[in-house]
Formats: C-alpha cells, structure tokens, sequence
C-alpha cells in the first residue's frame, strides 16, 4: 500500500491523529518523507502536529523531521512552546532553530529577537539576528526600527543594514526613521528613491543635505513624465544644485530614454543641454532613433560615442573638432602622451572647449585641470624646452628644467589647513597655471617635462614626501669626465633655492645625503626620504664644485659658480650693519630688499617665509623676544586664501603685525587692532598652538614658522649660500 491508500484511510477516519499515533499502521504503507508531511499538512491541526513530536516513533527520526514537522505549525502560541521546550528541540542544532524562525510568524520573531535568554542560551550571533530581522514582513519591520535601543545596541545593526530595513516598510514611515536614526545622506538617498513622486520633489526642495550626485539619484528614480516636469519646473533649483539634465538622463533605463527622447523639446532646455542629453544616451537607444529629420546638432551628438562607464565622451581628434562645440561638461581628456600632432589639434579644441576637464594621473588617481590651465602650461612648458639646446648634456637639461620650476612653482602656501585642496594642488596642469602645488604634483610636474627630452624618471616616496629618482644618468665631474649611476633629484625641496637664485642643495644626490637633509638642527630624524627597498641604489652624487659647473654652463651660476643669491646674502648684510640702531627701519629695508628680489613674493609665500625666517629677519642685531612669519586669511574671503605676514614683539619696538599685499607688492604694517579684526589664523595651525595665537601669549621666545620645512630650507654659512 502506498500514500494514496493511506489518503483514502485518512478521509474517512474519524480520529485521524490515532492513525499517525499507531507505528504498526504507519508501517503498512510505503511512504517517502514528503508524502508524510502533505498528509500532515492536511489532516492535522496544529495542536495534533505538536502531538506527534511525542510519539517514540516520531521522536526516533530524529532532529531533521521533526524541524519539518514543526515548520507546518502556523499558531503563534504553540510555535512559541516549541522552541521554548527544550525537550522538544533539545537536540536541535543552532541553524536547525534558525530554519524553524524563519518559518515562525512575525510576533514570534519579534519575541525572540527580545529575548536576551534565549539568544544567548542558543548562541545566535548578530548575523543570525540580523537575518531574522529581514525575514520580518514590512509592518514588523516598522514595528522593529521603532525600538532603536534594539536595533542599535542589541542587533548591533550598522546604518546600511538600517536603510534595508527602512526600505521595506510602509511609506508614510521611511522619512521619519530615515531621520531617527540619522543615516548618512547617501543611505537616505536611497531610501527617498523607493517613495512617491511628489514627495521626493517636496525633499529635493526643502531639505539641503543631499549633495549634487545624490540628488541626481533621487530625480533619476522618478518616472519619465515626471523628469520632464521636473526639469521644466525646476531649472533654477537644479543650477544652483549645479545639475546638469543629462546627468539625470544618462543612467536612465533604455526604455525610460526612449521614452525620454519622445519628450525632448517639451522640457524647455536649451541646445546645448539638449546635446548633452543626446550624446550620453545608451548606444542601442541611439541606434533605435530615427535621424531623417532632426537637426544636424542632434545628429552629430548622437554620432559621438561614450566611454565605458559613460562618464564622458570619446574625443577622436580626426573628427570636425566643432562637433564638440558646447560639449565641455561631455569632455575628459589624457593628453599626456599626445603626439605633437594630436597636441597641435587638442590645442585647437582648447579654444573650442575652453571648460573641459584635462586628466593627468598621479598614483592611479585622476587630478584636473581646466583646458585654459592646460593652453597656459603648455605655452611655458614651451618656453623652457626652448632654452635647451641641442648640444645640452642630460645634466645640463635637468638643471636648466629644475631651476624654472622653482622660478614658476610654489609649495602650495595653505597646505595643512582647513582651506587646502587636496586635488588643485596635484592635478599637473593646474599646478604651473595657478603656481601652487605639493611634492607629489610638483614631482609629477618636473618628471612629465623631463620625459620630453628624454629623460625618464622615477617618482618614489617615502611616504610622507615623494621626489624623483633618475636611473642610469650621466653626471659631469670636475675633471671633465663624467659618471653614470642612480640619484635623487628632490624639486620641492629646490623651490626655494631656485626661486632666489641659490644653489640647489637637493639636486642630483645620493641617498646617503638625502638621508642627511632629512635630520633638522635637534637630531631629529624626519624621515622624508626613507625609501631603503628603492633607493639603497642610488650611490650618485653631483660634488659642489661640478654642480656650480653645471649651473654656470646654463647660465645660471656666473663664470665662477658664484649664485645670485650672493648679492640677495650681501646686502641684507650690509642693509643690518648699517641699521643695526634703528631695528624698525632695518625691517622695512630687509622687506623693501625681498621685493625688489623677487617682485612676487606676496605670492610664493612659501619661498619668501624661508628667506624671511633664515635671512633678512634673522640677524643678531634684530633681538626679537618672538618673530613669528607664517600665514592667516582674510576674514571676509570665504576661501580663506592664505596671506603671508609677519609678527615681531621685541623690547624696543613693542609689537607689529605686518602682512604681504598681494595688489601691491610689499608689506603692510598695520596696528594690532586693525590686524586682528581683518586677518584670522587656520583652525588648523590654531590647534598645533593649543588654539593659542602668536600675539596672545606673553611668553618670550623666538618663534620662526614657515612652511619651507616643505621645500627646503637657504640656509646661511660664511655670507655664502648653501
């Protein structure tokens, strides 16, 4: 007899839980397991399937029929008193108990998760609670996120896991517990996007947390008719958000921008927003359209392809380059490998894209610069290629490239501050234009123009400080011949030098001496050029006699090696002996004397700090109780552009504040009154000083602070440079 028969007993049995109670009549049909439980299913009620478990018949199947058993019970209570009766799951296993809450109804879930006994007497971990909450229906789910204590502290749930759960309850609830448990914008995002249309736009309109991506995301979410009204209604919000339409569109579905095309001219935009839209279109969307009769501008921007993750347009330099004609915010562009005849044409397409975005990689990450900071570094990037001459020696062109990069670049004068900007200062283009830049995008800056000549080179880091490294090169020595090895070339740490024409104490070196320049006057070793696995082969260095050889050579050193810095040296000299009664005059000489040295002092104030502090200010006749030079902002600049200035409290001049005007090329005294109310020092320089400025302690010291510890510092021995 088989499962049929058994069925057919069943139906007409009046006690049907004594047919499953008797092990002999069980026995007479052959029975799959499955077979067992579908009769179960429909002829017991769930006090009877509770019964069974304690049949020995039963009980001898062991662990895994009886957790079947179980799951076909559907009353709370009793599902409750199973898992409760140790006698009956006593034997279960961890997981076994889990499968069984799953199948459990949500009052039971919602009684274990809060039942700290239970879960520690099973040893659920937060992974397995975590599950049970999310096999919760969407009102238990709400239910649940009302008990933050819970959630938080005892499911130790983290905030994405939270946003899951926010997701999938009712509508009317998503915002406020999106709010209650404070998620981060982007997890909001993601919850707004699963809510109605009409509230989304209520949030994108009157809460400002969203940045402009995630609001792109929420309108995005929307269906096409309401993107249209929304782009029709709203410009003025989405160009303040600096929202561009197709940065809406372009992700869309191939059936929302088809849908979306249709609709095209009803959203009121202009040409070129229509283009954009146009161009960054799915491929099989533009291929599904139908051009016979729209204008040429549509055509050509349905015809430019996209890169691969659609995050610009494919620029092909063959084309006609007036197809690209205002599609700047489309372009993204790596020109550093351009032949000069693809150069000469992106030159053109400068002119045509005057806003698009230059790439120039550093460390695997892409920095920008804009096409008119690209046009401005070129044509200077020109000008120094062209004083190199043919005839030039490897060294010779190091120098001659070298020297002009500290003439045109500065350490970037607010780095360390709540005002810095991590990318300007290393996107390689933009450094030479704006002048400003750090050790990794200076390096990157002087390693890409020496590649032009054919110098390659290595840049290395040390992990707080990145140089380059030149492989196989050749040096002159002071007999005439020359030498081939490894050696360092450090170009931030030669910006000042160059800039005020000294000798360059970091150039062409082995590591032996860089390892030395990393120890300041107390012994401290600072590490900067630690880099033992790259650089223990780097045994080459330039002696001073060869390399003031090679500057003269170039035109940068006189006929007898001498730098122009010596005059710099001599007469500051000169200017302290011959005030050394009148010390406030012999300030605004030594000031008068750097700007008429370097007119743009105010502007390389990391250069000028180093001069300052190491030799118009520092001479035996100015005894200074504290000299501080460093940098503050303007209180009215929102970007809180960095001002060189100077403070100086001595016994016979009392306190000034002076300040480098950049409008007018020198320094400023101003009363201390006047100074404090106009200039504010970084937060974060406040903080390295215990949030104590210099003018507001009265203790007596002298304090010199630059940033030249950045770029190297002139120091001075015998009246000459080193």
């Amino acid at each position: 007899m088989d499962a049929k028969d058994l069925r057919k007993l069943l139906e007409n049995a009046d006690d049907k839980l004594y047919i499953f109670a008797s092990r002999e009549t069980l026995n007479q049909y052959d029975l799959t397991y499955q077979e067992l439980y579908d009769l179960i299913t429909d002829f017991l009620s769930d006090e009877q399937k509770l019964k069974l478990l304690d049949y020995p018949h039963f009980e001898k199947l062991g662990p895994t029929v009886k957790e079947r058993i179980i799951k076909l019970i559907s009353d709370t209570n009793i599902q409750l008193q199973i898992l409760y009766d140790n006698n009956i799951i006593g034997d279960f296993n961890n997981w076994q108990i889990l499968n069984i809450l799953q199948q459990t109804n949500d009052d039971v879930k919602l009684q274990i998760l809060h039942d700290e006994a239970f879960i520690k007497e099973h040893e659920f971990t937060d992974i397995n609670l975590q599950n049970i909450a999310f096999s919760l229906k969407d009102s238990a789910k709400a239910n649940l996120l009302y008990d933050r204590e819970l959630v938080k502290d005892k499911l130790h749930m983290q905030n994405w896991q939270i946003a899951k759960l926010i997701i999938d309850i009712p509508e009317e609830q998503k915002i406020e517990m999106a709010d209650n448990y404070e998620l981060e914008s982007y997890l909001k995002t993601e919850v707004i996007q699963t809510i109605c249309n009409s509230k989304k736009v209520e949030i994108l309109l009157e809460r400002e947390e969203f940045d402009a991506s995630e609001k792109i995301s929420i309108i995005s979410s929307m269906e096409t008719d309401q993107i249209v009204a929304f782009l029709k209604d709203y410009k003025d919000f989405c160009k303040q958000a600096n929202i561009h339409p197709y940065e809406i569109t372009k992700n869309l579905s191939d059936d929302k921008q088809k849908s979306l095309v249709t609709r095209l001219e009803d959203m009121e935009l202009t040409l070129t927003e229509k283009r954009e839209i146009l161009a960054m279109l799915n491929t099989d969307v533009k291929k599904s359209i139908d051009k016979t009769n729209l204008p040429e501008k549509y055509k050509t921007a349905i015809d430019l392809q996209t890169t691969q993750y659609k995050t610009a347009i494919v620029v092909d330099l063959e084309k006609n380059l007036e197809d690209y004609r205002g599609l700047d915010n489309l372009i993204k562009v790596k020109p550093e490998k351009f032949t000069e005849n693809e150069k000469h044409k992106f030159l053109q397409l400068c002119d045509i894209c005057p806003q698009m975005q230059i790439i120039s990689n550093l460390d695997l990450v892409e920095f920008y610069s804009t096409a008119s900071e690209y046009k401005e570094a070129e044509e200077w990037i020109s000008s120094i290629l062209e004083k190199i001459k043919p005839e030039y020696s490897a060294a010779q062109k190091i120098a001659v490239i070298d020297n002009a990069i500290g003439r045109q670049i500065s350490y970037a004068p607010d780095f360390g501050t709540e005002a810095f900007d991590y990318l300007d200062s290393r996107a390689l283009w933009k450094i030479i234009s704006s002048g400003y830049g750090v050790c990794n995008g200076i390096a990157k800056v002087e390693q890409n123009i020496l590649s032009r000549v054919g110098i390659e080179s290595k840049l290395v880091s040390s992990g707080t400080h990145t140089f380059l490294k030149l492989n196989d090169i050749e040096l002159p020595l002071a007999n005439g011949e020359t030498v081939k090895g490894n050696t360092i070339l450090d170009p931030t740490w030669n910006l000042t030098a160059h800039r005020f024409g000294g000798k360059p104490n970091n150039f062409c070196i082995s590591y032996e001496q860089a390892r030395q320049n990393d120890m300041d006057e107390g012994g401290k070793d600072h590490c900067c050029h630690k880099n033992d696995e790259e650089l223990q082969d780097a045994t080459l260095s330039l002696e001073e006699q060869s390399l003031r050889k090679l500057f003269t050579s170039v035109g940068l050193a006189d006929k007898d090696g001498k730098f122009p810095i010596k005059d710099l040296l001599e007469r500051s000299k000169v200017l302290h002996e011959t005030y050394a009664n009148n010390p406030e005059q012999n300030i605004n000489a030594q000031f008068a004397l750097l700007a008429e040295v370097c007119p743009e002092f105010a502007m390389c104030q990391d250069s000028s700090m180093s001069i300052l502090s190491d030799v118009c200010l520092d001479n035996e006749n100015l005894e200074f109780n504290k000299c501080t030079v460093s940098r503050v902002y303007e209180k009215t600049d929102e970007k809180q552009k960095p001002i060189l200035y100077v403070y100086i409290d001595s016994n016979q001049l009392g306190e000034k504040f002076y300040f480098a005007d950049k409008c007018q090329g020198r320094f400023v005294q101003l009363p201390q009154e006047e100074f404090v109310k106009r200039f504010e020092c970084y937060e974060k320089d406040l903080e390295k000083n215990n949030g104590i400025r210099p003018w507001e302690t009265n203790e007596k010291q002298t304090d010199t602070k630059s940033l030249a510890n950045s770029s190297g510092n002139i120091t001075i021995e015998e009246a000459e440079e080193r």
